[in-house]
């Protein structure tokens, strides 16, 4: 059989279109497919997005113990600038004993706060006289800065984003990215022609790459579904897929992803996504705020995030950055004045913190535990959380850099470890966690999870549940300080000894609680019953088994720092036991709420009266106690605190509160060998460390109704007259002084003459 040239070219004419229909039937079929699949992911899961972690804002209102230096530090730490002449926000000007300030907008927990101006006005004394809005000269009440970035707790992508909405970017950013990434974004149907023969050209004017191909959509495809191959195949797979979602989508929701998507460098281990973040990470700033400049080199950076790096290659980036403002200006983005401005600033970008993000690995591990808790939403991921904590950052700082430099002090034992928990008992809340004596190391959580004896800490708690018997006990009552065996476990007989090996016979409750004497804590706490005591200390926060043996009267109770805290938190509180929780709020990365912490129900655990006399016993500790060192640093009266020293040296513990924060601090080894500190001399130098960079607020309570500073003899424990020089002041129940009582207790002796009238 012979072809012709005419049979030749039809049965190859139809072969190529048979083929042909082949190929668009396939790849029909396959745009079908992804068509499904895109919309589906492109609509739920563009990208995830990490619980981003604040703390606590600082709160300015009048009479807040706040000094000018410690608000001026807050704002330096949120990368405030000092200027001669406020202008815009995230400035700060000092005024002799004021202060104004430019707050930028933020996202609190309870709603959007817009930027504004204050004058904050402070007394000699280092408090807050007043606060005054600005320009209108209106006295506020109270008035907040935005909350300090602290970190993020992961997906499990190992990415940083803050998502923010189309409607917080800056135009002109907006119009910077369209401009040089993709002018036609608006105009194309997600693939551009246009654009790639623009691209070349002006490349090829620039004599170098100023402009890519791709349009926004592409690029955004490459970023989260695609590889980063230079194939054909992936290229085409790139140009449906781009066709694809600009059909499906609208223009703005495929420039917000992009916005949210886009990578902008590393922050140590995890990748900066997104305008957002990378607003804060490179500036300080929120990306509302960014200026000209500022704009420009984001946008150079985008090129090559490593190659542009501003920190490793400042010259590289600059140049860039110029670059991109000159096309601005010749765009009329920006004004000639603008523009000259823009060229003269220097490239200036925050700290290598500059998203505010501390290492905070123990801290974070409880807010993480706390999330998990907690009813958030199954996909949280897809639009990511602000989680607002109560940590204080001065006080964690101070807590980092005290535990180490204490330890090393007091110390040249390589292994002794040591703790910190800082707690604001008012609002319920850890505003501190230090789990290391090298801060930044993970692993092990002492704070957490060093579950210790407590020694003398629990003698408190043994007096506050006598006190609430008044007819019984008080302060003046008289105590035995001598021998006594009980019965231990396994029919041993426990012969408790004091600390220095020596009997008083019997002293007043007040000294038995200040001088921590061991023998009249244990006859006490044998007397108000193990029981009891065991449920008053379950009530006031303690979840781990408690043996109710006589030795628990001595501290033979494990229990973590934390839990210390909160124990000691219930006694701070007149006698309230409330959960101590990092978490206060949640939002997502819009604001929508997710979560409020309710004002937590307080439980009385012991009566406020009783809780007011053991307050003031700790309050003798601190002046004339094993805590004397704090009332001759910080002054008399100011503190409580108490110390505890568990057999053998192989615990140190000293745990102190003012009139808003209690702080823990343990030392001991994690093999339980002896350290030989005591409280006093071991964690009581780290508390001291501590509050010596927090401050104090020293205590103010308001004596209970029901009771009365009054005088006592100093040995019996009798009412005697004020006017006595060895009078002991302290609260008791009133009683009616016996008449002519004298100095001694005794009654004075009458003249003969008034014996016989």
């Amino acid at each position: 059989m012979s072809w012709s040239g005419a049979s030749v070219f039809r049965y190859l004419f139809w072969t190529v279109m048979k083929l042909l229909l082949v190929l668009a039937v396939v790849v029909g079929l396959y745009t079908i497919y992804l068509d499904s699949a895109l919309t589906k992911r492109f609509s739920t899961e563009r990208y995830q997005a990490p619980a981003l972690v604040y703390a606590r804002p600082m709160e300015l209102y009048p009479g807040a113990g706040l000094s000018l230096a410690m608000v001026e530090a807050e704002l330096q730490r949120l990368n405030y600038r000092a200027v001669m002449h406020l202008t815009d926000s995230g400035q700060y000007q000092r005024q002799g004993y004021s202060l104004a300030l430019y707050r930028r907008p933020f996202d609190f927990p309870e709603g959007p706060q817009m930027a504004q101006s204050v004058k904050v006005d402070f007394t000699a004394a280092g408090r807050i006289a007043r606060l005054i809005s600005l320009p209108d000269g209106r006295q506020l009440n109270r008035f907040s800065l935005e909350a300090p970035y602290l970190g993020r707790i992961a997906g499990g992508n190992n990415e940083d984003r803050l998502l923010v909405g189309l409607e917080r970017v800056p135009n002109l950013l907006i119009e910077t990215l369209l401009l040089i990434e993709d002018q036609d974004f608006y105009h194309h149907s997600g693939v551009s022609v246009s654009s790639i023969g623009r691209a070349a050209l002006a490349n090829l004017a620039a004599m170098k790459t100023v402009q890519g191909g791709s349009t926004l959509t592409q690029q955004l495809v490459k970023n989260l579904y695609l590889t980063r191959d230079r194939t054909l195949w992936r290229k085409a797979n790139e140009a449906l897929m781009a066709l694809i979602i600009d059909y499906r989508f609208s223009k703005n929701e495929i420039l917000e992803t992009y916005l949210n998507e886009v990578y902008f460098g590393q922050d140590g281990g995890a990748a900066i996504h997104g305008v957002g973040l990378a607003s804060r990470y490179y500036f300080g700033k929120q990306v509302q705020e960014l200026e000209a400049a500022e704009i420009a080199l984001l946008i150079a950076v985008l090129k090559g995030p490593s190659y542009y790096n501003p920190r490793r290659y400042p010259d590289r980036a600059q140049q860039r950055r110029d670059m991109i403002l000159q096309l601005m200006f010749s765009q009329d983005l920006i004004s000639r004045d603008n523009y000259l401005v823009a060229l003269e600033q220097p490239l200036t970008y925050a700290p290598e913190n500059g998203s505010g993000k501390q290492q905070l690995g123990h801290y974070l591990e409880r807010v993480k535990q706390e999330i998990s808790q907690l009813q958030l939403p199954a996909n949280w991921q897809q639009q990511g959380l602000r989680v607002f904590t109560y940590l204080d950052p001065v006080a964690q700082r101070a807590a980092e850099q005290s535990l180490p430099a204490q330890i090393k002090r007091i110390s040249k034992d390589p292994l002794l470890q040591g703790a910190v928990v800082i707690s604001d008992y008012r609002q319920a809340g850890i505003t501190a966690l230090v789990g290391d004596r090298q801060p930044q190391r993970a692993g092990f959580n002492r704070a957490r999870d060093a579950i210790r004896p407590v020694g003398s800490l629990i003698k408190p708690f043994i007096f506050g549940i006598a006190l609430e018997s008044p007819d019984t006990y008080e302060l003046s009552s008289l105590i035995a300080d001598e021998p006594v065996k009980l019965a231990g476990p396994n029919d041993q007989v426990w012969e408790p000894k004091n600390f220095d090996n020596t009997f008083k016979g019997s002293m007043l409750l007040y000294d038995a609680l200040v001088q921590s004497r061991n023998v009249p804590a244990v006859r006490l706490g044998m007397d108000v019953g193990l029981k009891v005591l065991v449920e008053r200390l379950q009530q006031a926060g303690v979840n781990t088994p408690i043996a109710a043996y006589p030795s628990l009267t001595l501290g033979a109770m494990a229990v973590s720092p934390l839990t210390v805290t909160e124990l000691y938190s219930t006694l701070a509180n007149n006698g309230q036991y409330r959960p101590l929780q990092a978490v206060r709020a949640i939002t997502n990365h819009q604001g929508l709420s997710l979560y409020q912490r309710p004002p937590p129900a307080a439980e009385q655990v012991f009566a406020s009266d009783a809780a007011y006399l053991v307050m003031t016993g700790l309050q003798g500790v601190i002046n004339e106690g094993t805590g004397q060192a704090l009332g001759e640093r910080f002054g008399r009266g100011l503190l409580a605190g108490k110390s505890g020293t568990t057999n053998d040296y192989r615990d140190s513990w000293f745990v102190v509160f003012d009139d808003q924060q209690v702080v823990t601090s343990w030392l001991g080894r994690d093999d339980n060998q002896p350290i030989g500190l005591t409280g006093s001399s071991g964690a009581l130098q780290v508390v001291s460390d501590i509050l010596a960079t927090t401050g104090i607020r020293p205590i103010t309570r308001t004596m209970p109704a029901s009771l009365q500073l009054q005088t006592f003899h100093p040995l019996t424990g009798v009412a005697i007259p004020e006017d006595c020089d060895e009078a002991r002041l302290l609260p008791a129940a009133p009683q009616q002084l016996a008449e002519d009582i004298n100095c001694s207790g005794a009654p004075r002796e009458k003249p003969w003459w008034r014996r016989i009238f």
